[in-house]
């Protein structure tokens, strides 16, 4: 039998699913709508509701039900925001790599400023049906870096910036529970700097190159996946 993945935030554990119209396009697309299919609904934090819809209908009856447990763990980046569909790409395949957290942050020099959380959302979606992610990253729309360091809890070592000209190595424990602030392309202004100073967010060197913003995202999100793999 096919099978499809749906993403349907806030879904409750219905007795029939009744598909939309972008959602019979999309089994449409896979070329799976007129055989009889096994449609997985998932609402991206675990539960995922699986429905038998026959051949050429929009309607399904509930087979199973099940709630996966969840990874208490943070393997976030806090970035700029990338112009163009530089940012879709930082989306797309840090959703692919396993990134639990997306926060956008507002700099000094930041060059782009706008944000589509729905877009944001949609693109985080498609990359889960992709790569059959279970749950959904979380996404923050833009505040800026003073607010989003004001909101952290203290975890100590929990959080690092990606900078050229940073005092620290590489190690696998930065990539343990922690989240990756990545700067705008002019850098970081003085006050930023001392606002890291402040909160003792270490500035950490990766090669002596300078990273583009989501290059320097996707980066973190790779480190976070090899050491998730090859430490659990």
């Amino acid at each position: 039998m096919e099978e499809a993945i749906l993403f349907r935030r806030g879904w409750q554990s219905e007795t029939e699913l009744v598909l939309n119209r972008d959602e019979i396009s999309h089994l449409k697309a896979l070329r799976i709508h007129s055989e009889i299919k096994h449609v997985r609904i998932l609402d991206g934090d675990g539960l995922e509701c699986i429905y038998e819809v026959p051949a050429n209908l929009h309607r399904g009856g509930l087979k199973q039900t099940i709630l996966h447990q969840k990874i208490e763990r943070i393997s976030g980046i806090a970035t700029a925001i990338p112009k163009g569909n530089r940012l879709e790409w930082l989306l797309q395949k840090g959703t692919e790599l396993g990134l639990t957290h997306f926060y956008f942050l507002i700099f000094e020099q930041s060059d782009r400023k706008d944000f589509n959380l729905e877009r944001a959302r949609k693109i985080m979606e498609e990359a889960a049906i992709q790569s059959k992610r279970i749950f959904l990253p979380k996404v923050e729309a833009p505040m800026s870096l003073k607010e989003f360091l004001n909101r952290q809890p203290a975890i100590p070592h929990g959080m690092y910036q990606l900078d050229p000209n940073g005092k620290f190595d590489l190690k696998p424990e930065f990539f343990q529970n922690s989240i990756w602030i990545v700067g705008p392309e002019g850098g970081f202004r003085e006050k930023e700097k001392d606002l890291f100073r402040e909160k003792e967010v270490l500035g950490v060197k990766a090669g002596d190159s300078i990273l583009r913003i989501e290059t320097a995202g996707i980066f973190a999100a790779s480190m976070f996946r090899f050491f998730t793999c090859y430490t659990s």
